[in-house]
């Protein structure tokens, strides 16, 4: 054959292969409305770093951004019991607002100058706080607390947990659960009605120089049961309950609390880190492959509390957007948990610690972390419950379905880490459903969470979508 018809002859075999693959379906996902799991309670951020939230000229913005309809909807907010207030040991009276200022001063202003760091944290903390419930109606509020105060721990001069620096277990047991209980009826008395309460973040960490306790399991089991619920108790502070242990990883969570007294646990939590292992190793940041916690959690709620890459360079790109999503995907899909909520809403630097950031102009940066928590907490709201989702055909991307069984919306979130298209095939079992919208998160997506034209079913009552490489996108639509 002529080498000119053997060059077209190939090019026209080619075309068929490429028309070929491209009508082939390279991802099957079944969708089974009847095979029911966990509840979801929600999604949050953490509103500490407090003062630069409230120094910050676009912190109306943020907060609008993070909590509210047109952002990212979380509906829960973690707070900080933090260990400097006021503390009036006969009454159990915690002060939370620093004397002689009202939390509507300007940030700018002398008084506010005047005030020395724990105060403006205090000040800066119960705007947000309040703000948010009188703004956005936050449900879900809870407080971590990272050491009691200083005059409670065995070394009284030493903030970290450094040389297992905790709570003095021989005299001030009752006092810190009373400053906890205190510090949680201060906050009721303004209005802001705590969901839950831990008296521990990260009860192992004795490596860090910020704040931080040692606690043993057994000890922090012990003060739970015998101090902190019956102090809470006594404020009239029953119905808030008690988060714990909150530890750095999700495995070392597992064994802390195996071996715990959680009779009086309400709400079991860890944190998304590497395990220690990899730690040792020198990784940091989010944990991608967490695993199903092995003991009995007796139904009690599971919530990941605290997580984001702590690694390094700041990474606005989607190479950092996947590692969340991937976090995300693993803790949810996998590990069962109901509630997750990540480390930092806001901060006046660019890092990625934080969902929102700050350049050196003043002007906000949304890395793609953001975007990618939206693609859950936009569209999987508190009540959802997470359906059977069966991939097949497929083994890179990661697919996770959720529905309102009161209204029949339901959401199915995808991750494609991987660089290829997927043409994916969404069939329905147990349901049916007209059209489907969805919502990508890419490096070349301009907008938050780009919404597609809706999709039609096929006749068979199917969905077939295009996944791009590199990706998180939800589809979206309402059983019929």
């Amino acid at each position: 054959m002529r080498d000119d018809l053997k060059t077209a002859a190939d090019g026209k075999l080619s075309n068929q292969v490429v028309a070929a693959a491209v009508s082939t379906d390279t991802a099957n996902i079944t969708l089974n409305w009847g095979t029911t799991y966990q509840r979801i309670e929600g999604f949050g951020a953490f509103a500490g770093r407090a003062t630069p939230f409230f120094e910050s000229p676009k912190r109306d913005t943020i907060m609008q951004q993070l909590w509210g309809a047109d952002g990212l909807q979380l509906n829960i907010v973690r707070g900080e019991v933090m260990y400097h207030y006021p503390f009036d040991k006969t009454t159990g009276t915690v002060t939370i607002q620093p004397a002689g200022t009202t939390i509507d001063m300007d940030a700018s202003s002398a008084a506010y100058q005047a005030l020395n760091g724990n105060q403006k944290a205090q000040l800066a903390q119960l705007w947000i706080l309040k703000k948010l419930k009188e703004r956005y109606q936050v449900p879900i509020m809870i407080a971590s607390t990272w050491t009691p105060p200083l005059s409670m721990k065995n070394n009284t001069s030493q903030e970290s947990a450094k040389n297992f620096n905790g709570l003095n277990y021989s005299c001030c047991s009752t006092d810190f659960a009373n400053y906890v209980a205190g510090f949680t009826k201060a906050y009721q008395n303004e209005g802001v009605n705590f969901y839950a309460v831990s008296p521990s973040n990260e009860p192992e960490n004795v490596f860090s120089d910020w704040p931080a306790s040692y606690w043993t399991a057994s000890h922090l089991g012990e003060f739970i049961t015998n101090n902190l619920r019956p102090a809470l108790n006594a404020k009239g502070l029953s119905t808030v309950k008690i988060i714990s242990s909150e530890n750095a990883a999700w495995g070392t969570a597992n064994s802390f609390l195996s071996g715990m007294d959680k009779s009086k646990v309400d709400i079991l939590a860890g944190h998304g880190y590497v395990e220690i292992g990899d730690l040792i190793l020198g990784k940091r940041g989010l944990n991608q492959n967490p695993q199903t916690w092995n003991y009995a959690t007796g139904n009690r709620p599971t919530w990941v509390t605290e997580a984001c890459d702590d690694s390094g360079v700041y990474d606005a790109t989607m190479t950092g957007g996947l590692k969340l999503a991937i976090n995300m995907h693993k803790f949810l899909a996998e590990c069962n948990v109901n509630a997750y909520v990540y480390w930092l809403g806001m901060l006046a630097i660019r890092n990625n610690e934080s969902l929102i950031c700050t350049n050196s102009d003043g002007s906000l940066d949304y890395p793609k972390t953001y975007d990618v928590m939206g693609q859950y907490s936009r569209f999987v709201h508190a009540g959802y419950y997470r359906f059977n989702s069966a991939l097949a055909n497929n083994s890179t991307l990661k697919v996770s379905a959720w529905k309102d069984p009161a209204t029949g919306k339901f959401s199915v979130v995808v991750v494609n880490p991987g660089g290829a298209e997927t043409r994916t095939r969404i069939k329905l079992s147990g349901f049916a459903s007209n059209q489907i919208t969805s919502y990508l998160t890419a490096d070349n997506t301009t907008t938050h969470w780009q919404q597609s034209a809706p999709v039609a079913a096929q006749a068979d009552g199917s969905f077939v979508v295009v996944v791009p490489p590199a990706s998180v996108i939800t589809f979206t639509g309402t059983a019929q």
